[in-house]
């Protein structure tokens, strides 16, 4: 997993830079910023219309393979992630010979636990597995992105949408995120295959299954 980050490849791609995201996620509803004008039937409008649906979508699970490159290690590992509301529970197994860990989380922290089942707690997820693995998975704006929509209430530098008001590359936080592929899940696409690069740290998730309640 050396080569360079793929940029996403399909129709005609419509920018969106400097798209203000000011997706305000409750419990059950959502206000997403508003993208450029448009009708309701192009991307912009399909776009506003997706970002509305996948973000009321918080109770979901999925399973699928991770890869990691850290700048001085890579490897490989299944992922399974549940997530309901605000609380989830991600679980990998092998990531570089590491064996596998469980990671919990809600409002009010996180708990990671190691292949000798030993348990620490934190406040933020990023930093508790900075510090017990020497990398992290970016939680907090994954579970918005590995849906297709940008994380809400921080700023968003591109996007890049296609035909179909999808999401096809995003930058946000630091990172780049390039949704490679969508797959239909009931009356849904979401995304099938997703790489992330934040320097020196590479990731690709590719999801072989969506449950969606």
């Amino acid at each position: 997993m050396r080569a360079s980050l793929p940029r996403a490849a399909g129709p005609s791609i419509v920018r969106v830079a400097l798209l203000a995201v000011t997706l305000a996620i409750g419990a059950c509803a959502t206000a997403p910023s508003a993208p450029p004008r448009g009708e309701a039937g192009s991307a912009p409008g399909r776009w506003l219309d997706r970002q509305q649906r996948l973000a009321a979508l918080v109770h979901w699970s999925l399973q699928g393979r991770v890869g990691i490159e850290t700048g001085k290690d890579s490897g490989n590992a299944s992922m399974r992630w549940e997530q309901n509301g605000e609380d989830y529970a991600i679980r990998i197994s092998a990531p570089m010979s590491q064996g596998t860990f469980e990671l919990k989380g809600s409002a009010q922290g996180v708990t990671l636990r190691g292949p000798d089942n030993r348990q620490v707690s934190a406040p933020d997820p990023q930093a508790l597995m900075q510090e017990q693995l020497g990398w992290s998975l970016p939680v907090a704006g994954l579970k918005y992105w590995i849906r297709g929509i940008p994380m809400p209430n921080r700023p968003v530098t591109a996007v890049h949408l296609d035909d179909a008001g999808r999401l096809t590359d995003l930058e946000q936080d630091g990172w780049r995120v390039s949704v490679q592929r969508y797959q239909t899940v009931g009356e849904e696409e979401l995304p099938d295959k997703i790489f992330m690069e934040n320097a020196p740290l590479k990731m690709r998730v590719v999801i072989g299954e969506w449950q969606l309640p």
